[in-house]
C-alpha cells in the first residue's frame, strides 16, 4: 500500500509526550482548548519515567516539618548559583509556581512519600512509584478521559510550520511512513534533551567523546533543532545533569554505594584532582572529572576502610537506595564480583594497584603518602576536604573502583522568556512558538543547580504548565 496524508487541525500541537507535554496538554485541555500530543517512543514518559522525585518550595509537606522555605529565598539561592546566567524572571516565576504544582499532582492522584534532603535542606519531593508509575500515569490517565487532548503514540514530528511570521501548524511521520500534516494556532516543544544525540554530546558537551548516557531513550533534540529551523535563538546548549558513576553498575547495588565513597580519588595519571567530600554535590564533582585525563578516575580504598563499610555504615547517601548510616554487609562479595566483571582493582600493595589501572606507581605512591598526611593531621593542606572523611590509605588490600561519566539528561538549546514564550536572536516572540522542559533554556546557567534537586522534573511540570496557561491567553481562552 501506498503512503498516505492525513490531515488534522486543532488549537495546539505538542511536540513529546513526557511531563512537561502532558503538563502541558492537561492545562490546555481543562482550559478548554483542543491539543494533539505527539510522542515518537512507543510509551509515553520519555525520561521521566525513571524520575525519583522532584523540587518544591512552600509546599504542604515542608510546612509539615515547619520549614519556612519560601520561594524568594530559593530563587536567590538559584539565581546566584548560576551566577545570574539563568533567565531571572523565568527562575522566579518557576519557584513561584512549585508548591501549587505539587497541589496539583495530588489532585490528579499523584503521590509524595515525603520531603527529602541534606544539610537540612529539604526540598526533594519523592514520588510514590517514581516517575512512571508515580505521575506518567496519572497525567496520562487524565489526558485519556479528557476530550480535548489527542494522544498519538510512535509518531514523529519532523517539523514545524511557520508562515506570515506566525506558527501555522506542524508535519508529522506515524510508524508506517504516512505524513500527517497538522493546522494548529501554537505549538509546544518538549522533547526533552539531546544526550542520545551523540554528534551534539561532543559537539557542545564537555569532554564529550568521554561520557556515557544513561540509555537509548531517544532524547536526540528533536524540537531544538525543529524550533532553530523557524527561527529560535540558542541558549544553554552543553548544560548536563551528569554523574560521576561506575560504568554498567546499577545504581542501588552495594558495590555501586562502596564505589563513590568519598575516599582518595585519583585520575588515570594517578594524582589526587578534587575535594572527595563534594561527592554529594553530583554536577559539581563531575565537573572535576570532566577536567581529567579522558574524564576516568579511581577511587582508592584499603582493606580498613572495607570492614568501615561493613561494619559501621557509609558516609554518603546514594539517592533513595542506601542512606547514611546503612552497613554494606555483602561487601565482601560485591568487590569479589566487580573485580570478575572489571569494575573493581585489587592488589596487595600500591605499586600492584598501579599496574592494574595503569597509572605510574611512583605517582600513585607519593599521592597516597600525600593523603595520608592530610589524614594524620586531620586537615587537608591540598584541597580543604571535610575531615570527617578523612581515612588513611594503608592496610592491604588496596582497591580501585573505576569512575566515569554518565549524562542522565542534557538541558537547554531553546530560549524562551518567563512565559515559555520562544523568542528569537534579537529578543523578539515567535508568536505561537512556546518551549519547555529540557530542550528549553534560561533554568540553569553553566552546571545543572544541585541546589534545587528535582530541579529537571520540577521545571518540566512547571513549565508545560506555564505553556498552557500562557497559550491559553493568546488563544483567547
Amino acid at each position: 500500500m501506498g503512503k498516505k496524508l492525513k490531515e488534522l487541525a486543532t488549537d495546539v500541537a505538542i511536540i513529546g509526550g513526557g511531563a512537561c507535554g502532558l503538563s502541558a496538554a492537561l492545562t490546555l485541555g481543562f482550559g478548554g482548548a483542543r491539543c494533539i500530543v505527539f510522542e515518537k517512543a512507543f510509551e509515553f514518559g520519555g525520561m521521566t519515567n525513571w524520575a525519583e522525585g522532584m523540587f518544591a518550595v512552600g509546599s504542604r509537606y515542608q510546612k509539615r516539618l515547619r520549614l519556612n522555605f519560601t520561594p524568594e529565598d530559593r530563587f536567590k539561592v538559584h539565581i546566584e548559583a548560576t551566577n545570574w546566567e539563568a533567565n531571572p524572571r523565568l527562575v522566579r516565576a518557576f519557584m513561584d509556581k512549585s508548591a501549587d504544582t505539587i497541589d496539583w499532582l495530588e489532585k490528579l492522584g499523584a503521590e509524595f512519600t515525603g520531603v527529602y534532603g541534606f544539610e537540612g535542606q529539604f526540598f526533594w519531593h519523592v514520588l510514590k512509584g517514581w516517575g512512571r508509575e508515580g505521575l506518567i500515569k496519572h497525567l496520562l490517565q487524565h489526558a485519556q478521559e479528557n476530550p480535548n487532548i489527542e494522544l498519538y503514540l510512535e509518531t514523529t514530528v519532523k517539523s514545524i510550520i511557520r508562515e506570515g511570521g506566525r506558527i501555522t501548524g506542524i508535519v508529522a511521520e506515524d510508524k508506517e511512513g504516512n505524513t500527517i500534516k497538522v493546522a494548529c494556532r501554537a505549538i509546544v516543544a518538549a522533547t526533552g534533551g539531546y544526550g542520545d544525540n551523540r554528534e551534539w554530546v561532543e559537539k557542545y558537551c564537555k569532554a564529550g567523546k568521554h561520557i556515557r548516557t544513561f540509555m537509548d531513550a531517544g532524547q536526540t533534540g528533536d524540537a531544538i533543532q525543529m524550533a532553530w529551523d523557524v527561527g529560535a535563538a540558542s541558549q544553554g546548549m552543553g548544560v548536563m545533569q551528569a554523574f560521576t558513576f561506575m560504568p554498567d553498575e546499577m545504581v542501588n547495588t552495594q558495590l555501586m554505594a562502596a564505589g563513590l565513597q568519598p575516599n582518595l580519588w585519583v585520575n588515570e595519571r594517578g594524582e589526587r584532582f578534587c575535594d572527595e567530600s563534594i561527592v554529594p554535590f553530583f554536577p559539581i564533582i563531575t565537573n572535576s572529572l570532566v577536567q581529567q585525563p579522558n574524564a576516568r578516575a579511581f577511587n582508592i580504598f584499603d582493606q580498613d576502610l572495607v570492614t568501615l563499610l561493613k561494619e559501621k555504615g557509609m558516609l554518603y547517601t546514594l539517592g533513595e537506595y542506601l542512606q547514611p548510616g546503612s552497613c554494606l554487609t555483602d561487601l565482601d562479595a560485591e568487590l569479589e564480583r566487580g573485580v570478575k566483571e572489571g569494575k573493581v582493582f585489587v592488589a596487595g600493595s600500591l605499586k600492584g594497584l598501579a599496574a592494574q589501572i595503569g597509572a605510574d606507581a611512583k605517582v600513585l605512591e607519593a599521592t597516597v603518602k600525600e593523603y595520608n598526611q592530610c589524614c594524620e593531621r586531620c586537615e587537608d593542606f591540598l584541597f580543604a576536604k571535610n575531615r570527617r572523611f578523612l581515612n588513611p590509605i594503608r592496610t592491604p588490600k588496596f582497591y580501585a573502583s573505576r569512575l566515569g561519566v554518565l549524562i542522565g539528561i542534557t538541558e537547554g538549546g531553546i530560549k524562551i522568556n518567563h512565559k515559555t514564550e520562544v523568542i528569537d536572536a534579537d529578543f523578539n516572540v515567535i508568536p505561537g512558538l512556546y518551549a519547555g522542559g529540557c530542550c528549553a533554556g534560561g533554568f540553569t546557567g553553566g552546571t545543572y543547580t544541585y541546589c534545587t534537586p528535582g530541579g529537571s522534573l520540577a521545571f518540566a511540570v512547571n513549565s508545560g504548565r506555564m505553556a498552557g496557561e500562557s497559550i491559553l491567553e493568546y488563544l483567547g481562552k
